[in-house]
């Protein structure tokens, strides 16, 4: 991939810190019924394809502040396309947004805090 960061396919096999208690806590909010999730910091979709795996009635909301996280995001989650809106924000612009979206209510919240795989790996991403 040009300009650095992950290769195409080594994003689909990136896997998000503490997925599977993610899935474990936000899974009796989401099961059997349409619902709402947030992913305040989507970066590579990772949590956000696993919830949307697991939950084929969630609609997902993913904000990230990074262009390039929502351009990986957006690829990685085109299945999802039907039941996913993805914005390039900051989350403490998540209430605009929400009310942006007609989104009044919200069934669960996921904010994965720390760096990203995207500014780790690319030198002129600054971080590595």
């Amino acid at each position: 991939m040009s300009g650095g960061g992950l290769a195409v396919a080594d994003r689909s096999q990136h896997v998000p810190v503490l997925l599977h208690r993610c899935l474990e806590l936000l899974g009796p909010a989401l099961a059997d019924r349409p619902a709402v999730v947030l992913d305040a910091t989507v970066g590579l979709g990772g949590h956000a394809a696993a919830l949307l795996h697991a939950h084929p009635a969630l609609t997902l909301i993913g904000l990230d502040r990074d262009p390039q996280a929502i351009r990986v995001a957006t690829e990685r989650l085109h299945p999802y396309s039907g039941r996913l809106h993805l914005v390039h924000a900051v989350y403490d612009e998540l209430a605009d947004v929400l009310a942006s979206l007609g989104i009044q209510q919200l069934d669960g919240v996921l904010f994965d805090l720390g760096v990203s795989s995207l500014q780790l790996d690319a030198v002129e991403r600054g971080f590595s």
